[in-house]
């Protein structure tokens, strides 16, 4: 994960009420996808935090028959744990991420693993909450079917409980951010609000975002 993409991800939760920490830091590697070494099957870590809520609950509200969160689904949340696939080092590309089945070959491929190899080096090196919501931040979903239903049903065959897409916290953060927002909060704050002073948002800004 890139230093922007974890302070957007960083600014999105502090402003929902959680603190975040982070678990696991893997080293620099290049964008391969889920790497293995020679003659090992183990398996790429990706970046692991804890998310916990600002006050003293401690249990998670039932999601029901919720899987992908939006920011009004927070407000029964009180810890999880989550990994983070964005587009640096997991061998997405723009290309993959707009074809429904090659993005499900992707979940296929790196995310299902890497997210049992990030879990199972969470259980190993820390001593998480039982209560904890296992949780993945992803950079989307398809639009159509069947391929967005299969990407979930993997995603849940695999031990993720729910699931985040980095396009929900980037469209959080810029309908929050007003022109005359006190943007001292972070840079990405900052930079989204002198993009709305200059008008280079157009509002309501629907067509910022495709359906991923």
């Amino acid at each position: 994960m890139t230093p922007l993409e974890e302070l957007v991800a960083r600014d999105y939760f502090e402003r929902s009420g959680f603190f975040l920490r982070l678990l696991h830091a893997p080293p620099p590697v290049s964008a391969s996808g889920a790497s293995q070494k020679p003659g090992t099957k183990k398996f790429k870590r990706y970046p692991s935090y804890l998310l916990q809520r600002q006050t003293s609950r401690e249990i998670n509200e039932e999601l029901g028959d919720r899987f992908q969160l939006f920011s009004s689904d927070l407000g029964g949340l009180s810890v999880a744990v989550f990994v983070f696939f964005s587009w640096s080092g997991t061998g997405l590309t723009v290309p993959v991420f707009q074809s429904g089945s090659r993005y499900r070959g992707w979940i296929r491929r790196v995310v299902v693993p890497g997210f049992q190899a990030s879990m199972d080096g969470l259980t190993e090196d820390f001593s998480l909450h039982d209560q904890a919501l296992k949780m993945i931040l992803l950079p989307g979903l398809p639009g159509m079917e069947p391929f967005r239903q299969e990407c979930i049903d993997l995603l849940k065959k695999a031990g993720v409980e729910a699931m985040l897409t980095f396009r929900t916290l980037l469209e959080s953060l810029v309908y929050q951010i007003l022109p005359e927002s006190d943007s001292q909060h972070s840079s990405v704050s900052e930079l989204l609000r002198l993009l709305k002073v200059y008008e280079l948002f157009r509002s309501p800004q629907l067509d910022l975002f495709e359906d991923f």
